[in-house]
């Protein structure tokens, strides 16, 4: 899924009969035929351009017709209230963001997130750029930038993603460090793109900067060349798991519709790599019912699977890796034999966007931006794993434990969400449905994170 910018009028078009989105910054691969390492995100006109003001709920729904979430929404959503009150908010936790470029501005849009919304500074914030110094071909330009060249819509769009992961992940773990790890390129796999910024997973790993991973880029498991080529790639999540990681990646934002090497759709469904992988927890994504009267969240909405016509929450079978033992022991339905993803979801959708603030977009200039895609949905979860690492001590890799609170229904249903409604179909191909438990559509579901933290500690390595 390309990174996308949707118009006011697009987004007025939510809830016709054909909803539409506008591609104003392309991803890197729409300039190119080679198969990419994109970003899983879809971002918002901007609703305020007053730093100390973002825009309320309702002012997005009156005006966008979609929620634009705060901080203190997703946290109620998710049941984070009964941890922090016991403290239990990351501390002493290090959450690792991998991201290409980064955004030249993240320091101080971070602390303008933080203060907006009452949130404390991360007690230690530092960049690497492990792969040489990023540079940026969209800073000090005159006005208007030409933000389709290649090197500008690339660059933005990643730090429209370095901004969503570090501020979303901070949001649900504000006591945790955080490590962001950028690289100075994203081209074509097997040259750069992927390579690099594995190569800058792995200073992380030998470097021990932290044991939670946040990762928003996928590409379509038929885009590579062989299926060697990706278990050979995948050797550095395993070596990773190993060491007791949680590698968290994004499963994508069209569903089970992904493309190949020239951008057109494979006519069947298809995942994503690395969310693919048996040595990652793979996330999907869904969409909040809007509660119109008031445009927040004080205690949790029902769920559906992702797919407003904006985008679409990824999942369904690999074609290169087997079924985990975790998902066999926990009795998962696969006719397939292979791997399913996702293994959890979060939201993820247009119509139940959360609020970033950015200062960096010169075609966009500062202020609060709607945004959207399971690149949402992953620091999400990194940032639930800070918290659950806190509270119930180093869980090591986590996805194990995950399918072993499944195995027990009453565990299961005090710490999930369990999505029942909703399907990925997309771009005419059929997709998955959701239903009770683990589905290729919502995974085992999204977090009530204090019946998880409770939960996991009836659970092993």
């Amino acid at each position: 899924m390309h990174k996308l910018r949707l118009t006011t009028a697009a987004l007025a078009s939510l809830g016709a009969a054909a909803m539409a989105f506008v591609p104003a910054i392309a991803s890197a691969s729409s300039s190119t035929s080679a198969p990419q390492m994109t970003p899983q995100i879809i971002v918002g006109p901007v609703a305020s351009t007053v730093a100390t003001q973002p825009p309320t709920g309702n002012f997005c729904i009156d005006n966008f017709g979609i929620g634009c979430y705060q901080p203190s929404d997703i946290q109620n959503q998710y049941n984070f209230g009964p941890l922090y009150a016991k403290g239990d908010n990351g501390a002493g936790q290090t959450i690792v963001i991998f991201d290409s470029f980064g955004s030249p501005t993240i320091r101080q849009d971070l602390a303008t997130f933080d203060s907006a919304f009452n949130l404390p500074a991360p007690p230690s914030f530092k960049i690497f750029m492990p792969e040489g110094k990023v540079t940026y071909n969209y800073t000090n330009l005159p006005s208007p930038v030409d933000f389709h060249n290649k090197n500008v819509g690339t660059e933005i769009g990643w730090a429209y993603e370095t901004t969503l992961d570090v501020e979303w992940a901070h949001s649900m773990a504000p006591g945790a460090n955080i490590d962001l790890v950028v690289v100075p390129s994203s081209e074509t796999q097997g040259v750069q793109g992927i390579p690099n910024i594995q190569n800058a997973q792995s200073y992380a790993l030998k470097n021990n900067l932290g044991n939670i991973w946040s990762n928003s880029w996928a590409t379509t498991e038929q885009a590579f060349h062989s299926t060697a080529a990706i278990q050979t790639l995948n050797k550095l999540y395993a070596q990773a798991a190993g060491q007791g990681v949680t590698a968290f990646f994004a499963t994508g934002d069209s569903g089970v519709a992904n493309t190949n090497k020239q951008g057109t759709l494979f006519p069947y469904p298809t995942v994503n790599y690395p969310s693919t992988s048996p040595n990652v927890v793979a996330v999907g994504g869904t969409q909040i019912s809007t509660p119109v009267a008031t445009g927040s969240i004080t205690s949790y909405q029902p769920e559906a699977v992702w797919n407003d016509g904006f985008g679409a929450g990824g999942g369904g079978y690999s074609t290169v890796f087997g079924e985990t033992s975790s998902q066999q022991a926990a009795g998962i339905s696969d006719p397939s034999g292979m791997r399913g993803v996702p293994d959890v979801s979060a939201n993820a959708a247009v119509i139940s966007a959360v609020l970033i603030y950015e200062s960096f977009d010169p075609t966009a200039g500062p202020g609060w931006v709607p945004i959207a895609g399971t690149s949402e949905a992953t620091p999400l979860w990194a940032g639930t794993a800070a918290v659950m690492n806190q509270a119930d001590g180093s869980l090591g890799f986590l996805a194990p434990r995950l399918y072993q609170i499944y195995e027990n229904p009453s565990l299961y249903a005090e710490a999930f969400n369990d999505i029942t409604v909703g399907n990925n179909s997309a771009g005419g191909i059929t997709g998955y449905s959701a239903g009770p438990g683990w589905d290729a559509a919502s995974g085992l579901g999204t977090p009530n994170a204090a019946g998880l933290a409770a939960a996991l500690t009836h659970t092993t390595p």
